[in-house]
C-alpha cells in the first residue's frame, strides 16, 4: 500500500497503544522467569538524555480567526524516544498558555477503564459463529499465527477477532522488537502534564470510534493490512529503517520533507490495491481530517484557546487540517518559521 500500516497508524491513530492495553487474556504467556536487568528510572521525561543528532524542532501551527481567537495544532507521534524531550519552549509555551488540551482520545483514562476496553473491542469480534480463518486465506492465517505463537501472544480467543486486530497486535510487537516506546509518545506526554496541572482534557474522538472504524474495513482491506504487518515483521530491518526515518522527520519539523514522506507512492501497487488504498485513506485520513477541522473551528468560535494534539498526518499534507483551515479563511502561522 501507499503507506505501510505500521507507519500510518503511528501518525494517525492511538490504536497502537490501546492494543496492548486490552488484548485478550493469553494462554501462552511470555517467559517471565528470565533474569532481566532492571530498567533505570528517571525522575522526569524532561530530564531524559537522548543520543540522536536530530534537533527536536517539531511543527507547531498557530491558527487565528478574524477576532484574534487562537487554537494550536500540534502533530503527535504515538511512540517516542528520549531525545524528543524536553519539548522545545515554543511548544510548551503554547501548551501551558492554552485553556485546554484536545486529543484524539484520553489514552490514560482508557487504559484504566476495563469496561470501556471491553466495549471498544466489540466491533473487532466475529459474532456470527465464524472465526478469522473463515475470512482470510489459510496460508495468511498460518503465517500470522506463527508470529503470535513465536511471541507467546497467541491463544484460541484471538481466532474470534478480525484481521485488523491481528494486524495491530503484530504491529505492536514490532514496536516492542525495535525498542520503540509508547510511554514516550507525544500525546501521552502532554496528557500526563495536563493531568498534573488540572488542565481540562477534551476528546475529539474515542477508542470506540477508532476500533469501530477498523472493524468496518472491508474484508479485502483487512486481509491486505494483515499481509503488510507480516511483511513488516519478516523484513524487520527495512521496517526499522522506515520507522527511524519517520521519527527523524517528525523531530526535524521540516514541513516539505515530512509532507513528501506522507505522500510517497508505491509504484508497485495493483489496481485492486489502489482501490483498497482509497478505502483506507478515506476512512483513516480524509473523513477524520474533516471532523477534526470542524472541531478546531468550533473551538475558535467558542473563543477558548485550545492546544489540539492529534496524529501528525492529520495536521500536515494535502487535505490535512492546516490546508483545510487555510481554505476556510483562517490565518495559519507555522512555528518555527520554515
Amino acid at each position: 500500500m501507499k503507506l505501510k500500516s505500521i507507519t500510518a497508524l503511528l501518525l494517525v491513530l492511538i490504536i497502537c497503544i490501546f492494543t496492548s492495553a486490552c488484548a485478550p487474556a493469553q494462554d501462552n504467556q511470555k517467559d517471565s522467569t528470565k533474569d532481566e536487568a532492571p530498567k533505570e528510572e528517571t525522575s522526569s521525561q524532561d530530564e531524559a538524555q537522548g543520543t540522536s543528532d536530530i534537533a527536536t524542532t517539531p511543527l507547531l501551527y498557530k491558527v487565528t480567526d478574524e477576532d484574534g481567537d487562537v487554537v494550536w495544532l500540534f502533530g503527535s507521534i504515538h511512540i517516542g524516544r528520549q531525545d524528543y524531550y524536553p519539548l522545545p519552549d515554543y511548544v510548551m509555551d503554547a501548551f501551558e498558555g492554552s485553556e485546554s488540551l484536545a486529543v484524539e482520545g484520553d489514552i490514560i483514562a482508557f487504559e484504566k477503564d476495563l469496561s470501556m476496553q471491553i466495549q471498544a473491542l466489540q466491533p473487532l469480534l466475529y459474532t456470527d459463529g465464524t472465526t478469522i480463518s473463515d475470512h482470510i486465506p489459510r496460508d495468511l492465517y498460518d503465517q500470522a499465527k506463527e508470529i503470535l505463537d513465536e511471541l507467546g501472544y497467541y491463544n484460541k480467543a484471538m481466532d474470534y477477532y478480525c484481521p485488523a486486530f491481528w494486524s495491530s497486535y503484530i504491529d505492536t510487537a514490532i514496536y516492542e522488537e525495535l525498542g520503540a516506546e509508547t510511554e514516550l509518545g507525544i500525546d501521552r506526554h502532554l496528557l500526563k502534564k495536563a493531568k498534573d496541572t488540572d488542565k481540562p482534557i477534551l476528546e475529539i474522538e474515542s477508542a470506540l470510534e477508532q476500533y469501530t472504524m477498523l472493524g468496518g474495513f472491508s474484508e479485502e482491506l483487512q486481509e491486505l493490512l494483515l499481509s503488510e504487518s507480516i511483511e513488516s515483521w519478516n523484513d524487520i530491518d527495512a521496517t526499522e529503517e522506515t520507522l527511524t526515518q519517520m521519527m527523524d522527520l517528525w523531530a526535524q519539523g521540516n514541513e516539505e520533507k515530512f509532507s513528501d514522506f506522507l505522500s510517497e507512492e508505491d509504484e508497485g501497487m495493483t489496481a485492486e490495491e489502489l482501490d483498497l488504498y482509497e478505502e483506507y485513506n478515506t476512512a483513516l485520513l480524509d473523513d477524520r481530517n474533516l471532523n477534526m477541522t470542524d472541531y478546531a473551528e468550533e473551538r475558535l468560535e467558542l473563543g477558548e484557546e485550545t492546544f489540539i494534539c492529534v496524529g501528525a498526518a492529520h495536521i500536515v499534507g494535502e487535505g490535512a487540517m492546516v490546508e483545510l483551515l487555510a481554505q476556510r479563511g483562517y490565518t495559519i502561522e507555522c512555528i518555527p518559521q520554515q
